[in-house]
């Protein structure tokens, strides 16, 4: 598969504040990518960038081949965007809004097109609706609407499910695999059970920076090998948690997280046995330990080491 969207060392900063700095991602042709970072990450600034409605302060951008930076007008025409909060006119009906949106992208034949992305979305019962009197769920569907008339061959979705009600989030979630079939979608989210739900790929960004990038399916098939290990100790100071990192570096385990009473790491589910001889030391260094906790390793777990 080929990249459709491409950033290479892109820089944005607000004044003083840092936006992004140095990100250099692909967005694959064809997938949906869970674009997944906590708020205030970053993920908006790229998006943003990307769309053409930002122009970083450096780096590169491309989409579908073409230079963002310096043929903006071109690649609009290639992207389909749904703001985190966008505009709507709450005195016009469904339909009229979406014919307004067709008539701005210059969408020929714009009575077909706007009953297509209509059927597609499911509004059709509320088509002649004005936009005040839908739900939020059904406003986010008809925001989806405006982002795919004219087919275009890249969807961004800023939080697309942010704010609505737990059924309102299965059904979107829904809408948005069925609009992947033969799009490539960006979808902006700080929920990882999102990610899991519908997307191929998956990018964390990371305080203005990208931390982890890969496939969904690689991802969950590492963590399946690995376990959490907890140790929970009587009590804990300096020295004794310095004894103990000595310990664990003795068997290559330098990722360690110290917290209150205990101490968090992780390993491969086949050295499992050697929970048995660190056990085995922290006793013979008159280190007392009440209980070991062990669990599977989850894609919440992935994303907070990245950020970590």
């Amino acid at each position: 598969m080929s990249n459709i969207v491409s950033l290479e060392n892109v820089t944005k900063r607000y004044g003083d504040m840092r936006g992004i700095e140095d990100v250099t991602v692909d967005f694959e042709e064809g997938k949906v990518t869970g674009f997944l970072g906590l708020n205030g990450a970053g993920k908006t600034t790229t998006m943003k960038i990307i769309t053409t409605y930002f122009k970083p302060n450096s780096g590169k951008v491309y989409v579908n081949s073409i230079d963002a930076i310096q043929e903006p007008y071109k690649v609009r025409k290639f992207i389909g965007y749904l703001p985190e909060n966008f505009p709507i006119y709450d005195n016009l009906t469904v339909l009229d809004f979406l014919k307004f949106v067709a008539l701005s992208k210059e969408v020929p034949n714009v009575e077909e097109e706007v009953e297509k992305v209509i059927n597609q979305v499911g509004v059709e019962k509320y088509k002649n609706r004005f936009l005040k009197e839908l739900s939020k769920g059904y406003r986010q569907r008809v925001g989806i609407a405006q982002a795919i008339i004219g087919d275009p061959k890249v969807i961004i979705l800023d939080e697309p499910t942010q704010g609505l009600d737990p059924a309102q989030i299965i059904e979107i979630r829904k809408l948005i695999k069925s609009l992947s079939a033969n799009r490539t979608i960006i979808l902006s989210t700080h929920i990882m059970q999102e990610v899991e739900a519908i997307c191929d790929n998956l990018v964390i960004i990371h305080e203005g920076k990208i931390r982890m990038s890969g496939r969904v399916k690689d991802l969950k098939e590492q963590i399946q090998n690995e376990v959490k290990v907890e140790y929970i100790f009587s009590k804990t100071n300096n020295e004794i948690n310095d004894k103990i990192r000595e310990i664990l570096k003795s068997y290559n385990i330098h990722e360690v997280q110290f917290q209150d009473s205990s101490v968090t790491f992780n390993i491969n589910k086949k050295d499992e046995r050697i929970l048995f001889e660190i056990s085995k030391k922290l006793v013979e260094d008159n280190i007392e330990f009440l209980y070991i906790n062990k669990n599977t390793i989850t894609m919440e777990d992935l994303f907070l080491k990245a950020i970590q």
